[in-house]
């Protein structure tokens, strides 16, 4: 089962590389959110505010602008790699 939630999440990735569209690209955005929302939510014991979230993302966009991420051009080159 794991190799198959493994490969399921390398074939996301892979489409996800190839979108252009923005609007698209925001709309899976606010998706992982909401599902981050839940799983967090469903993991502490006590929920966190929709605020406490915000902040949280507010922090891995400024990690983007801080250049704190990896590329897409390197997550394409470690997927190769996989295979």
């Amino acid at each position: 089962m794991k190799t198959t939630v493994e490969s399921k999440k390398l074939h996301l990735i892979e489409e996800f590389l190839k979108i252009q569209n923005e609007e698209t690209i925001h709309k899976i955005e606010v998706i992982i959110r909401q599902e981050r929302f839940k799983v967090l939510k469903g993991e502490l014991d006590t929920a966190i505010s929709e605020m406490e979230l915000n902040e949280m993302i507010d922090r891995a966009e400024n990690d983007a602008i801080k250049g704190k991420v990896t590329t897409s051009k390197d997550v394409k080159k470690q997927i190769e790699s996989w295979k």
